[in-house]
């Protein structure tokens, strides 16, 4: 890949990430079931979400409650892969290095992918409650695709990164510096005097 190509794969990234950030709020992270009696239709379920905590019991209706807001460090994550977008793009449509563009995609990577390690430790810290052991927790689509959204932020981090490295001059690799020069990098013309016959 060129580039050029590369310059807009990177808010490419940045975008998907954006999408699945905002599309996992909306959908659950994680379902807990634990089983209340002897029969397998005697199960009380709870369904983590961004908002809020779902309950369902046994010929009750469904009942939810305000939870941890896991939403809001989404939202902040969000916002900032908003602006790393906004950025990325700009850069690439002037072929013009960006220090911010950089900057921003690397703390929105980095700001999302803690976002996520929270939810994940407060969704797993249900795994070692002291209940019983007919207690079961799954990861639902949510948490899915908020892994996925934390895979591209970081792709596009790296890439971002790396396309700046491409960009260095040739002089900064050695064996290009002095290969077929007869002047050095430094500007200094060098003389180089033939052997002395004795």
């Amino acid at each position: 890949m060129d580039r050029r190509g590369l310059a807009f794969f990177v808010p490419v990234l940045v975008v998907l990430a954006l999408a699945l950030t905002v599309l996992a709020t909306f959908l659950p992270f994680f379902l807990t079931e634990q089983l209340l009696g002897a029969s397998d239709d005697e199960v009380a379920r709870s369904v983590l979400r961004a908002w809020r905590v779902d309950y369902s019991f046994p010929g009750q209706a469904e009942l939810s409650s305000p939870s941890v807001p896991l939403g809001f460090p989404l939202l902040l994550a969000s916002a900032i892969l908003l602006a790393a977008a906004v950025l990325g793009i700009r850069q690439a449509a002037t072929r013009r290095p960006s220090p911010a563009a950089r900057r921003t995609t690397l703390a929105g990577a980095a700001f999302l992918a803690g976002s996520v390690c929270t939810i994940g430790m407060h969704g797993a810290s249900r795994l070692f409650d002291d209940r019983p052991a007919q207690v079961d927790t799954t990861v639902l689509a949510g948490m899915w695709l908020l892994l996925a959204a934390v895979l591209a932020a970081a792709g596009a981090a790296v890439l971002s990164h790396r396309r700046f490295a491409a960009g260095r001059p040739g002089w900064a690799d050695p064996a290009l510096a002095f290969a077929d020069t007869t002047t050095p990098p430094s500007g200094v013309a060098i003389t180089v005097l033939p052997p002395e016959d004795d």
